[in-house]
């Protein structure tokens, strides 16, 4: 097991992994600091830092600043079933760039390892576990 979600109540879960706790949703105990993003937006967050990791190890290798990097995504929605169609993401760094350093940026940004695996239709296998897991 890599990670492992746990519902806390209402639409409010968690999921930890490495020691590390991150909480989506809204609970219904009035405890509004509990409350995180939602999953979709959690999901869009990582594809966000995804690219931001190799976007970064990019501008490692070409001595290319990018202290302050931001990157803003928007989500596209599609309804019947619901999904998200699209995602944009828009790179922000403050330094003066290259139409070569551009397309290099945009390269390693399109390397993310998130983003490759929905490229790449990923399959996800739900099954029913007999009893409670241990970990619970």
């Amino acid at each position: 097991m890599e990670v492992l979600v746990k519902h806390e109540n209402g639409f409010r879960f968690s999921a930890t992994c490495r020691g590390h706790t991150v909480t989506t949703g809204r609970g219904n105990d009035g405890n509004e600091r509990r409350d995180g993003m939602w999953p979709a937006q959690l999901f869009e967050a990582s594809i966000g830092m995804c690219i931001g990791g190799y976007v970064a190890k990019f501008c490692e290798e070409q001595a290319i600043a990018y202290d302050g990097m931001t990157i803003e995504l928007s989500r596209h929605t599609q309804a019947g079933p619901s999904r998200t169609a699209r995602i944009d993401a828009k790179i922000y760094l403050d330094s003066k760039l290259s139409e070569e350093q551009k397309q290099g940026i945009l390269h390693a940004a399109d390397q993310c390892h998130i983003t490759n695996s929905i490229r790449e239709a990923m399959q996800i296998a739900c099954s029913l576990a007999d009893t409670k897991s241990a970990n619970a």
